[in-house]
């Protein structure tokens, strides 16, 4: 994940009137050569932090790979999975507002799943 990405983000995040994302969600499933069905699970888990504390998706999930505080309050917390040779395999992106409440996710990649003990953390 390149410093253009960051860039991008916070650009993203702080144009947006309306929220984080321009709304609750966004998807970002570029390369995806997994199933619909897989990648509608991820995403209904994604959701389900919607309005969730960062507190609680930090307990859960771990301590992100990055986070980066942004100029309105907001904060951006990214999840990476890499493969055995530290392709990336997989990248979660969750916003929070000011408060610490989830307001949005992204994800790319093509093996997206929710965490399990030792995918995260290992950048």
């Amino acid at each position: 994940m390149s410093w253009r990405f960051w860039i991008l983000t916070a650009v993203l995040l702080s144009t947006s009137g309306c929220g984080l994302f321009g709304g609750r969600e966004s998807r970002e499933a570029s390369g995806s050569s997994g199933s619909p069905i897989a990648n509608a699970s991820y995403e209904q888990t994604l959701q389900s932090w919607v309005d969730a504390s960062e507190q609680d998706l930090v307990a859960s999930w771990g301590v992100p790979d990055r986070s980066q505080r942004l100029t309105n309050g907001a904060q951006a917390l990214e999840y990476r999975r890499l493969d055995g040779d530290g392709k990336l395999l997989c990248s979660t992106l969750f916003t929070a507002d000011a408060s610490g409440k989830i307001q949005g996710w992204s994800y790319r990649g093509s093996n997206c799943r929710p965490p399990r003990l030792g995918d995260y953390g290992k950048s």
